[in-house]
């Protein structure tokens, strides 16, 4: 089937990869530091791609790689292999060879004999994302075939926060006059082979490219956020979403230009590549090409999600909408041949317009539309590469939305000291309680309600000898919701309010929902402590949230302005959790305490009842072991001046334990001396400043 091109609008467990100190920067107006790194472009080997092609063309010859050679060396992880191949390049296998042959296309893109679906996949998502190609094809028309052609190409590829430049020869691996591994339909149309070079001599050869991960691609070619859903976990932790929820989110996913690449888990090395009755591949990945509803114009189905059957559609006789979405298939070939697949009858229930439109013809060319009951039916897995705006320009027909961007290059790093000493900054997950917190921490304040996108990427070590690539470490991400007023390292986990899965992968991603204002913290972890390697952090979201790092352990008194070498002698949490009070009509309240001189402010608390719950606390440093705090409730007024409403006192006992209480509030000076209400809290109070 052919398609015309479209314009798109607690405990840690380790788990399986999807199939198959720095500066910190935050949202627009970010620090030249952040974004002179994040727009720096990096050369492979420091090769300077037009000094040498300068060279070629005054020398008058065809460019050769020494870094990545014409032999078995950029073939295979063992150098002595041998095979019989020939490497030629695209004049010698064809007429009037050419970069791009009437633009770029999923149909471009067809896998050869090496086992690299989840780049052949990703490389057709690409071709729907034209300023993501010129990215990683860059000067496209000047890299053409012509009078300055040096056989000498250029690509760009993301690593690490940063744009990686990589040269080659034009010289591929064929046998019998054939290209060997990526090709085009088009005969002499070379830029997906070429591109797959480039790509192999970024991983060291083309052996390292067999098995990879979708998500590792999409993110090499776009710099973006993935992730891999897992649809039958998708729809176990999200039990109120329904497919068509599902595919609400990927529609508009691909909408916003994200990437999208789904694959069928093979459940055994056995069944990799082996084909269902339904057409269908296991253990193999296809590109997402298109996610749409269909109009059907003389269907008269069951009653099923899989319809729009709104009030509205029915009372304006609209026409019915089916899920559907369109998938590439590598091999250019093992199409869907169930439901809705090539020349099927249900294709009749199309008018002949909308088939026009949606550019369907009958051909065996690996391209076909699936309904949506039966691709989560069969698929199990989804990779989907988010790019994300955060530019500071208005809102455009491709971005809908624009988004805050938080960056922060760090590391885990033993520092030389035994582990749990206080400089330790690789404490493992949360399975290892004692050092757990001395991880690199984060603290960001959100100030209303919003949802939270966090992506961690570990930066790939090199190969200690040979080109066989080091497996990552397993990492993961614990974000907790904690004391209004903290300002320094937390030292004993609470409950998350959010767990990454902690996988052995170059990513992992955490999408959070419905997160309340407050202060939170999140902490980048590996699975096991003292694992040791650099990491990038990633958080996007709809306001700046001034995310910053965590570095003190606990105030440093200061006086006279001299910062005194003594430390805090107590550490107590004030934990408020109800309130109850009688005001004369429902107002924003914030639960303010004093202690030692200093204002605590939690965020506002609508009150519309007598008696609501809270979920706000403080931590307080202290140089004494005696200490009294006031405990207030203020109120915002119609101007939006905060003012003190009620009051009581308290006085902390230093025991090293927890207890509750619940104190009397009465009105301030000046507006009687009733109680008119109670503050239900829990106090926690150390002689360790180290404990919480």
């Amino acid at each position: 089937m052919i398609m015309k091109k479209e314009t798109s609008s607690p405990i840690q467990h380790k788990k399986d990869a999807a199939p198959s100190i720095g500066w910190i920067g935050v949202g627009v107006g970010m620090s030249k530091m952040r974004l002179s790194r994040l727009r720096k472009v990096s050369r492979l080997d420091g090769q300077d791609f037009h000094r040498l092609k300068r060279e070629c063309l005054k020398g008058q010859h065809l460019f050769v790689d020494p870094e990545f050679p014409p032999t078995n060396v950029s073939l295979f992880l063992d150098r002595n292999r041998s095979a019989d191949i020939v490497w030629k390049r695209p004049s010698e296998l064809c007429d009037n060879p050419r970069l791009f042959v009437e633009g770029a296309s999923p149909n471009d893109v067809t896998q050869g004999i090496l086992g690299n679906c989840w780049f052949v996949s990703a490389c057709s998502a690409l071709t729907h994302n034209e300023a993501l190609l010129e990215k990683v094809i860059p000067d496209a028309n000047g890299q053409e075939w012509g009078p300055n052609y040096s056989g000498i190409f250029l690509f760009q590829f993301w690593r690490f926060g940063e744009w990686i430049q990589v040269v080659i020869d034009d010289l591929l691996p064929t046998k019998d006059g054939k290209l060997l591994f990526a090709r085009s339909k088009t005969p002499n149309e070379f830029w997906s082979a070429l591109l797959e070079k480039a790509f192999a001599k970024l991983y060291g050869c083309y052996e390292n490219l067999v098995g990879g991960q979708l998500a590792d691609a999409l993110q090499d070619v776009s710099g973006g956020v993935a992730e891999t859903i897992n649809v039958k976990k998708y729809f176990h932790e999200e039990q109120k979403s329904t497919p068509t929820d599902l595919f609400r989110l990927l529609r508009t996913a691909f909408d916003q230009q994200a990437l999208i690449v789904a694959a069928i888990a093979a459940k055994s090395k056995e069944d990799i590549e082996t084909s269902l009755h339904c057409g269908l591949v296991v253990g193999h990945a296809y590109a997402v090409t298109a996610v749409r509803y269909i109009q059907l114009d003389t269907a008269s189905p069951s009653n099923s999600e899989e319809f729009d059957h709104s009030t509205a559609s029915r009372i304006f006789s609209t026409p019915l909408r089916k899920m559907m979405i369109r998938l590439q298939n590598p091999w250019g070939e093992k199409e869907w041949n169930g439901p809705w697949s090539d020349d099927s009858p249900e294709w009749e229930q199309v008018s002949s317009a909308h088939k026009a439109e949606l550019g369907i013809t009958v051909d065996e060319d690996g391209e076909f539309w699936m309904p949506w009951d039966e691709f989560i039916r069969y698929f199990t897995d989804i990779s989907v590469c988010q790019l994300f705006n955060t530019s500071a320009a208005k809102k455009s027909k491709a971005f809908q939305l624009r988004y805050h961007e938080f960056v922060a290059f760090d590391r885990w790093t033993t520092n030389n000291v035994k582990l749990g000493a206080p400089n330790d900054r690789a404490g493992g997950c949360a399975n290892f309680p004692g050092t757990f917190c001395l991880n690199p921490q984060y603290c960001f304040d959100i100030k209303h309600a919003q949802e939270l996108m966090l992506a961690l990427t570990q930066k790939e070590v090199p190969p200690v000898t040979g080109k066989q690539r080091e497996p990552f470490i397993t990492i993961g991400m614990h974000v907790m919701r904690v004391e209004c007023n903290r300002k320094y390292r937390i030292h004993q986990a609470i409950d998350p309010v959010g767990t990454s899965d902690y996988v052995g992968s170059r990513s992992v991603y955490l999408h959070l929902k419905g997160m309340i204002p407050g202060r939170y913290i999140v902490i980048p972890t590996t699975y096991a402590p003292r694992e040791q390697t650099e990491f990038m952090l990633r958080i996007y979201s709809n306001e700046n949230l001034r995310p910053r790092l965590l570095d003190d352990d606990f105030p440093i008194f200061e006086m006279f302005g001299i910062r005194a070498c003594n430390q805090p002698k107590t550490v107590s949490r004030i934990k408020i959790y109800d309130l109850q009070i009688r005001l004369d009509s429902p107002k924003h309240v914030s639960i303010v305490i004093t202690h030692e001189g200093q204002r605590h402010q939690s965020p506002l608390h609508f009150v519309d009842k007598e008696t609501i719950s809270i979920d706000e606390s403080f931590i307080l440093h202290s140089k004494f072991v005696c200490q009294k705090i006031s405990a207030e409730v203020w109120t915002l007024s119609k101007k939006g001046i905060l003012k003190c409403f009620a009051r009581s006192s308290l006085q902390i006992k230093l025991d090293n334990d927890s207890s509750e209480e619940i104190l009397d509030v009465k009105k301030v000076k000046g507006m009687g001396n009733d109680i008119i209400g109670r503050i239900s809290l829990k106090i926690s109070s150390f002689d360790d400043p180290y404990y919480l």
